[in-house]
């Protein structure tokens, strides 16, 4: 039985960065490498049904492709190439399924593992990213002006409980899209990487009683 090759879509402002990625995944024989513009990125999503995206280009640029994929039902994970990882490393860049952020003149070895640990549902960062997100986090507050709502209250405290954004919504008859909005808020505010990570944040700032 053949295996089904990992389809790994690429784009990138420039044909160097594209080919420093096929260059990492040479001597893949289950890896298919597909290029592209980063503009095209939501057709070639629907047309080519790609297992990672590899997107290559300024932080600037990234967000506002970011913002094109919008609303997507399905999106693959993502791995960035970009200027500046702080920059990119954001909540906002972690609704689309952004999995990876590495410099632009990240190695072959770094751009191949990062691809290889997004297909399994892996986080990988560079340095300079998480130097920059613990260094501009701060603890929420009810003195805090980015202090959580009375509602995202009440959802850190289910997602403390385990439950899903469907539960939630049921829940709080409200839609599982309301539900995502307000957990990337939560996010954000509490300086967050991950659900387990802002519930464990808001034990620590007394908004969860356990």
């Amino acid at each position: 039985m053949t295996k089904t090759p990992i389809r790994v879509l690429v784009l990138s402002d420039g044909d160097t960065l594209a080919a420093t990625v096929e260059a990492a995944l040479r001597d893949r024989p289950d890896v298919h490498v597909v290029p592209g513009r980063p503009r095209a990125l939501r057709p070639l999503i629907d047309e080519r049904d790609p297992t990672v995206v590899v997107l290559a280009s300024t932080a600037a640029r990234v967000a506002a492709t970011l913002g094109g994929i919008a609303g997507m039902l399905r999106v693959p994970p993502m791995v960035l190439l970009v200027d500046d990882p702080a920059a990119a490393w954001t909540a906002v860049s972690r609704r689309p399924g952004v999995r990876a952020v590495l410099p632009l003149d990240a190695g072959a070895e770094q751009i191949a593992a990062a691809i290889a640990a997004a297909t399994i549902g892996l986080v990988t960062l560079h340095p300079d990213a998480l130097r920059a997100r613990a260094a501009s986090r701060r603890p929420a507050s009810v003195d805090d002006d980015r202090a959580l709502t009375a509602r995202q209250r009440e959802i850190i405290e289910m997602m403390a409980a385990g439950l899903s954004n469907r539960v939630i919504a049921a829940r709080l008859g409200i839609s599982a899209y309301t539900v995502k909005f307000h957990v990337a808020a939560i996010l954000d505010k509490l300086g967050a990487a991950t659900r387990t990570e802002a519930v464990t944040l808001g034990v620590r700032n007394g908004l969860i009683s356990l």
